[in-house]
């Protein structure tokens, strides 16, 4: 269970960023921890690019400090098919819990339907239960010992639901999380021995998106690396072609219901692809989509980008 960390700077700042695997008894509720430290050196606006992936996460602020802006320092993070957008308020901290599909369906009850696109309180879902761990969080010497305090807190939980997601849905989950591009519904259905009906049912209840959807977020990410990494001008056709869309009008749209923006705009921002423990599945990214002047006060709404959704900093989970 070694502890990965890395550091990023950047013109507007710095993000250390760490990992680690979880106690050997979580595995199969926890896929992995991920904390984020951030130092702005500016007012930014950031666009985080949407999961498929259910996690919890927990802000940390200072002992003894409310935290600032007010906020909820917990949230569920179920799946997102659009990106969130938010202005920081300046340097902040905090950790995800990285759920498998059965450990959310046994924490969160088989109701992830609810939560899809939300960003709901933690606390009001797993009750007092997480009440004081962010606090405890910020009480902790670093980020070891954090890790080891979501350990405990995880491992003392127990399951607010029993059973286990159905072993076709949790196979063709894991099927699109790694070729979801390339794999299509009718078939996958076919593979498991459902209707395709009872599988779109089972994504729906125990997943909280469609297939297609999942889908399309693997193909998302997928095809957002190729651009982050790509040559400067990569004609878009080209790209589309790559990534297997039907042509370049197909890409943009799909960009654009995501982030909101055009695979030119997200390629000129700083965009930064997060390193996960497990793999390319398990990743995401932020992007820097402006510096709005006066964006670091509370409640300051940066420029409107249309697609993707607002939400309060505490309430973000930022990295991963």
């Amino acid at each position: 269970m070694a502890l990965s960390t890395r550091r990023f700077a950047q013109p507007w700042g710095t993000i250390l960023v760490a990992s680690r695997r979880p106690h050997p008894a979580l595995r199969d509720t926890v896929v992995e921890y991920r904390a984020f430290t951030i130092h702005p050196a500016r007012a930014l606006a950031w666009l985080e690019t949407p999961m498929a992936l259910p996690a919890i996460y927990l802000s940390i602020g200072e002992p003894g400090r409310r935290f600032d802006p007010p906020g909820c320092p917990t949230a569920v993070y179920a799946a997102q098919t659009s990106a969130l957008r938010f202005v920081p308020p300046g340097p902040w901290q905090g950790a995800q819990v990285m759920l498998t599909l059965d450990g959310a369906n046994r924490l969160l009850g088989p109701r992830l339907w609810e939560f899809a696109d939300t960003l709901p309180d933690a606390g009001d879902i797993l009750g007092r239960r997480l009440a004081d761990v962010p606090e405890r969080l910020a009480q902790a010497p670093g980020w070891d010992a954090r890790f080891a305090l979501l350990d405990e807190v995880f491992l003392g939980l127990g399951p607010a639901y029993a059973g286990r997601v159905p072993a076709p849905l949790a196979w063709a989950w894991e099927r699109l999380l790694h070729d979801g591009d390339v794999t299509r519904i009718g078939d996958l259905a076919r593979e498991t021995g459902w209707s395709r009906r009872r599988l779109q049912q089972a994504f729906q209840r125990h997943v909280g998106v469609a297939p297609r959807d999942v889908a399309s977020l693997t193909r998302f990410r997928r095809t957002l690396e190729t651009l982050v990494r790509a040559p400067a001008g990569l004609p878009h056709a080209a790209l589309a072609a790559r990534c297997g869309y039907y042509d370049q009008s197909h890409l943009i749209r799909e960009f654009k219901a995501v982030t909101g923006l055009t695979p030119g705009a997200l390629c000129a921002a700083p965009v930064l692809v997060h390193p996960t423990v497990l793999g390319a599945v398990y990743r995401h990214a932020s992007v820097v989509v402006g510096e709005p002047a006066g964006a670091a006060a509370a409640g300051t709404r940066i420029p409107d980008v249309p697609g993707a959704r607002a939400a309060a900093p505490p309430s973000v989970p930022m990295l991963g």
